[in-house]
């Protein structure tokens, strides 16, 4: 059921359909402004001009509650038929005042050829083969149909997304009238639930999303009045350009993009312009534009993949070690994080993205981290350290380099990213800079440690606790007064550490340091003859002199065999 829930009785009144337009404006949603071509200063200021545009343009559509992604269950959509091949219509109009300069052919292959670079191998390639775009009517089987008014009449220097009759919902329209008696619209029912399935519109022209333009539509999707044709009610669609500069160039990065909102995914990247959401990490961002104009779209986030069932997830539990995390791309393999293995609807996803198929054209490789926060909406909010404003995204990359660019608007995406990264940076701890605490600050307990080199599989280690109940420091004895024990100096560290206490009077102590499995790693005793402040320095390494893998470690003293007290440390490589 591709749609949002709506119930339409033919023969209304002419006062119900106005309410069913005016509801049916708070269902478009954009493709991103061009983010300019990597490494490319003057494409960059071409962008940049684009986003101010673009948030001139957010203002109108929030009034009309645009942005708001479909609300449908595609997962069942998908379990509706036995076969992974889901017939999807795609119409191409042209306008009377401007002819197309594309073949109507071009859009069979750009679309439903099952080659690399199609709309159909890329759905396959990143739902591994679980959804085939198919249909019954190639568009050069149609052909071009013309619109019954010039394109001013429908784009109305408003992107195409201004007020009723004036905007693409009434070019959609016209486009179904023209294409009825050539398409027969009950193939494209494939649930049977009496709606047609994600509608593909094609108009001649360029797309506003790369010119500016007000006189170019904005590539987007949203739905019209629900229009009965051969028993079924067309409902929601997306449209796209012909071409970007020239004949026969249109690439499949918006088509993708747009029918991930067709299939229920909201926009990633921050519509204020105000940070840049995800970038290029995602299809759902400006992901969508990878490669040459969006030729080699990136895949799915870990998140959007879940959500349309094409991977799920390992839940941690429990202490991991030396965990295989083969690449996403090919393995579908995602791992779920949060206290204790616990259900909530924020959490850690940890993905291995790597540089091939689709996903060639990523700013760089290696396990990518996520903070995943449902109770947001969007991605409109960013947050970083000093940052006053409230709020959060809802699928946020945590980066390794604690840059925090994304957020603070100054990249799509860097080497700095992934983890380990271009800064080396193999943990992701409550004591790691990135931390893994949560919005609120308190800790989540996730560690994810010892993260090997980026490549086809990686290694972590996984955790989600502390140390087991029996080195539990709420279960030991009060401390006194005359005891004190210093947080260890530095921390996090790499090579060795101080750990300082005092004693008020003189007696054994017991420096024992223990593994996130409540392991000891080391013990150490000492017999202190006088009161007074005291140290011990550990090097990272075991009782039998090995260095020890880096993570998390606790480190307890005890005072003649009774006072104890215990602390937390990060051990980094």
């Amino acid at each position: 059921m591709l749609r949002g829930k709506i119930h339409f009785r033919a023969g209304a009144t002419a006062i119900t359909v106005m309410f069913l337009l005016l509801a049916f404006a708070g269902d478009a949603i954009a493709m991103p402004p061009y983010p300019g071509a990597p490494d490319d200063p003057q494409s960059a200021t071409m962008a940049q001009a684009l986003h101010q545009q673009y948030i001139d343009l957010q203002d109108g559509w929030r009034e009309k509650g645009i942005d708001q992604p479909a609300d449908i269950d595609f997962q069942d959509w998908m379990r509706s038929s036995a076969t992974a091949s889901k017939n999807i219509l795609c119409i191409l109009v042209r306008f009377p005042d401007l002819a197309p300069i594309s073949a109507d052919s071009y859009f069979d292959t750009l679309i439903y050829v099952n080659q690399s670079g199609s709309v159909r191998h890329y759905y396959n390639e990143v739902s591994f083969n679980q959804l085939d775009i198919v249909t019954v009517d190639l568009p050069s089987s149609i052909g071009w149909l013309t619109a019954p008014n010039n394109n001013a009449y429908y784009v109305n220097g408003a992107y195409g997304t201004g007020s009723y009759p004036n905007n693409c919902q009434k070019l959609v329209e016209d486009a179904v009238d023209l294409a009825d008696g050539l398409v027969d619209f009950s193939n494209y029912d494939n649930d049977s639930d009496g709606y047609v399935d994600g509608l593909m519109v094609v108009h001649t022209g360029e797309g506003a999303e790369l010119t500016g333009s007000v006189n170019d539509i904005w590539s987007h999707k949203w739905a019209i009045t629900p229009r009965l044709k051969d028993g079924k009610y067309i409902f929601t669609y997306a449209i796209m350009p012909e071409y970007w500069y020239s004949a026969n160039d249109m690439t499949l990065g918006v088509f993708c993009h747009e029918l991930g909102h067709v299939f229920g995914l909201p926009d990633l990247y921050d519509t204020d312009n105000s940070s840049r959401g995800i970038a290029r990490w995602s299809l759902m961002a400006s992901g969508s534009w990878n490669g040459s104009l969006g030729d080699s779209p990136a895949h799915f986030d870990a998140w959007c993949r879940i959500q349309l069932g094409f991977a799920s997830y390992t839940n941690i539990s429990t202490t991991s070690y030396g965990t295989s995390v083969p690449n996403v791309e090919t393995s579908g393999k995602i791992f779920r994080l949060w206290t204790n293995g616990s259900a909530s609807d924020e959490y850690y996803l940890v993905e291995n993205r790597k540089k091939t198929g689709y996903d060639s054209y990523l700013p760089s490789a290696g396990l990518l981290i996520w903070h995943i926060d449902e109770n947001v909406s969007d991605n409109n909010d960013e947050w970083y350290p000093g940052h006053t404003a409230f709020g959060h995204y809802e699928v946020a990359l945590v980066q390794a380099d604690n840059l925090w660019e994304l957020e603070k608007n100054l990249d799509y995406g860097d080497t700095g990213d992934p983890f380990p990264g271009s800064t080396s940076n193999t943990a992701f701890t409550p004591l790691s800079t990135p931390g893994s605490n949560s919005y609120s600050g308190s800790e989540s307990l996730v560690s994810v440690t010892n993260i090997s080199a980026a490549g086809d599989t990686m290694t972590a280690d996984f955790s989600v606790s502390f140390i087991s109940d029996a080195d539990d420091p709420a279960d030991d004895p009060p401390l006194p007064e005359s005891f004190s024990v210093e947080q260890n100096y530095p921390n996090p560290f790499n090579s060795a550490t101080v750990i300082s206490y005092s004693l008020q009077n003189a007696g054994e102590v017991e420096i024992e340091i223990f593994n996130i499995l409540g392991q000891t790693v080391i013990s150490e005793r000492q017999d202190i003859g006088q009161p007074g402040a005291h140290s011990f320095e550990w090097d990272g390494r075991d009782s039998n002199g090995n260095e020890v893998p880096a993570g998390v470690y606790f480190y307890r003293l005890s005072v003649d065999e009774e006072q104890h007290d215990v602390k937390k440390m990060l051990f980094l490589k």
